[in-house]
């Protein structure tokens, strides 16, 4: 079997895995119960989900090549 490799595809991959384990700690660890402001919350939530994703796609993006 051999792997094709899609570097778009790779990419967009880690670009989502950065955001969705973001957005998944801030959920989990949310106390809804004392929640007051649902739009800061979302707003937050928006950010540390695109603050990951960037972040992601930066280190992606700036990483030295291993000399060969």
């Amino acid at each position: 079997m051999r792997y094709d490799f899609k570097l778009v595809a790779e990419f967009a991959w880690a670009v989502f895995l950065a955001a969705f384990v973001s957005a998944l700690q801030v959920v989990v660890t949310t106390q809804f119960e004392t929640l007051t402001d649902w739009r800061t919350w979302t707003i937050s939530l928006g950010a540390a989900v695109a603050r990951s994703g960037a972040g992601a796609a930066i280190a992606l993006l700036t990483r030295r090549q291993r000399p060969e």
